[in-house]
């Protein structure tokens, strides 16, 4: 038996997180205050017979290992090593495993191959210098971060890989192809036509990319896919090259972009971050919490940029750090530090302010003269004083808050009241008639329908009805449940998962058991799964309509006119197919 086995073995999930939040039975499982969020109504559930503790409200938690590595703060090696001496397991320092330490190691020096490839090519492409130059990127920012080019080609990348001796399951796995047509073998390259940034963990470990567009069709950015090294709610752009600077000044500054990150340490400032395809989040938070007590925000300023302001002025004071933000006469600061750079290091060095007081400063420049806009104003500034941590924080910044909306504190504290209780007060029961669609934010209907086959196993055969997904969890648990023999039982220790997707198998179980699958009637389970076998079959050909568009586009560009007549055969037959599905 393994160390990681046999430390489960003597040390139950419940017993875990029992040392660090009250747990309350209920039902088969038990519940409690989440740990990663600032939760006043138990939204964490701890299933022992599935040893996954999971907060579906914030989506955090795991097994012992990802519950002990987020609530300590620790890597894998370190939460084997504690949770060993905790339960008695002796375990050999000089050769502690890491789960799946050949796979992800395979994975990870693709992704270096990769790497170096996409810088290999920015050397030989003019077009993808020129454009960089055109972004007042200096050679020594290209060579610091590593940036290359995605050649615009369908698969040399892909070759490349294949040449240089990594597998198909591996180039896959490092999110590097797509298998654009199922009745074909055949993979194209993920990234085409792109300036890429490679995405390194805090560890400075490389684990994705990031790349954006040369061209007018695509995308202007996307991303590595999930998958065993990245996750985009955990990683923060720059924070590897950010670290030593945040730690001296204690200070991290958030930014949208890629080139807003490169931007910045053009005129110095290197104590910066981004996110990576996602909005923050509490396990971004935790991860600058180790080393920053304050964030200065310096986010785009239409709407989508302040609301994501918003929703990271609450994580971060709900954890306790000072939130200060920058107001730029710029559309960002890749613009400043072209068309400013001595106003941008002016800003971000000395310019920042309490957040709080750009909020009460653009409330105080509305309308607060009516009950309307007195009403508007107090559903936005209420979940930001409800978030504060400290109480002689909060009250200050209420009496702030009244005397900005030219009212009285006590009714603000009445609305602020009003507001705990709404969040507090436990849902209202669902019937199963309301059905599945409703509470599946969490996982995508592919996932669903396939929780729903495991928990109502006489449904079985629905499974052909979903047309197979490509790659990643849905995949490995799809091809899970066909692959089992018809005679044997069809549960969660019965299938034939590799070890690194049974984590996810189990919160989606734990998420489909929560919300009372298990217990719907025959119809009512038939009628949820074909409405998720349809909302997943809808969202595939959508998806793949979108991807033989472009190459349509690309190979009509480059004048292949026998592979734009097999694309558009297929796009006709995507068509037909959307159709039938509809």
């Amino acid at each position: 038996m393994d160390p990681a086995t046999e430390i489960k073995a003597r040390l139950s999930i419940d017993e875990l997180v029992g040392q660090y939040r009250q747990l309350t039975k209920k039902g088969r499982h038990f519940v409690c205050l989440c740990p990663f969020h600032n939760d006043t109504h138990p939204s964490m559930l701890v299933s022992p017979d599935k040893g996954i503790a999971y907060c579906f409200a914030c989506n955090s938690g795991g097994d012992i290992f990802s519950f002990y590595q987020q609530i300590e703060g620790v890597d894998f090696r370190q939460a084997l090593m504690d949770l060993a001496e905790r339960t008695g397991v002796t375990i050999d320092v000089a050769q502690t495993p890491v789960i799946h330490k050949d796979e992800k190691e395979n994975v990870r020096a693709c992704l270096e191959n990769a790497r170096q490839f996409f810088q290999d090519q920015l050397r030989a492409s003019q077009k993808a210098r020129a454009y960089l130059e055109q972004r007042k990127i200096p050679e020594a920012l290209i060579e610091a971060f590593g940036l290359g080019y995605a050649p615009d080609s369908f698969s040399q990348t892909y070759e490349h890989l294949l040449k240089s001796g990594y597998s198909r399951k591996e180039i896959m796995a490092a999110g590097m192809g797509v298998q654009k047509d199922l009745r074909e073998e055949k993979i194209y390259d993920r990234f085409r036509n792109r300036i890429m940034f490679p995405i390194a963990d805090h560890q400075g470990r490389l684990v994705g990319f990031g790349g954006r567009t040369l061209g007018e069709d695509d995308a202007k950015y996307i991303n590595s896919a999930e998958g065993i090294l990245y996750s985009k709610s955990a990683v923060l752009y720059g924070l590897d090259s950010a670290r030593e600077t945040i730690r001296e000044k204690r200070t991290t500054i958030l930014v949208e972009g890629y080139f807003d990150v490169i931007g910045c340490h053009r005129v110095g400032i290197t104590n910066v971050v981004a996110v990576s395809g996602t909005a923050l989040t509490e396990q971004h938070v935790k991860l600058l919490k180790r080393t920053a007590d304050t964030l200065v925000l310096c986010l785009d300023q239409d709407q989508a940029g302040r609301d994501a302001s918003e929703r990271a002025f609450r994580l971060c004071a709900a954890e306790g750090m000072n939130v200060r933000s920058v107001v730029l006469p710029f559309k960002d600061p890749d613009e400043a530090a072209t068309k400013d750079p001595d106003l941008l290091r002016q800003l971000l060095n000395a310019g920042a302010v309490p957040y709080f007081d750009t909020v009460l400063k653009e409330i105080a420049a509305g309308d607060v003269g009516s009950a309307a806009g007195k009403r508007v104003a107090m559903e936005r500034i209420v979940p930001l004083l409800q978030a504060i941590a400290s109480s002689v924080e909060r009250e200050h910044e209420l009496k702030r808050a009244a005397e900005a909306l030219a009212t009285t504190p006590t009714a603000l504290q009445e609305d602020m009241e009003r507001f705990s209780l709404q969040m507090t007060r436990p849902q209202a029961a669902v019937t199963e008639e309301q059905g599945a669609h409703r509470k599946s934010e969490t996982f995508l209907p592919i996932d669903i329908a396939l929780g729903i086959i495991v928990l109502h196993p006489q449904l079985r055969a629905s499974l052909f009805e979903l047309i197979p997904p490509e790659e990643g969890f849905s995949l490995v648990l799809f091809e899970a449940i066909r692959d089992l023999p018809q005679d044997a039982l069809l549960s969660l220790e019965a299938l034939p998962l590799p070890p690194e997707y049974m984590e996810r198998a189990a919160i989606l179980l734990l998420f489909c058991e929560h919300h009372g699958f298990r217990e719907w009637s025959q119809s009512v389970a038939v009628r949820e799964l074909r409405h998720n076998c349809q909302r997943a079959n809808r969202d595939f050909l959508k998806q793949k309509q979108n991807e033989i568009s472009q190459q349509l586009l690309l190979a009509n560009k480059e004048g292949k006119t026998a592979e734009a007549q097999q694309l558009s055969n297929q796009y006709q037959q995507l068509l037909k197919l959307a159709k039938m599905a509809a």
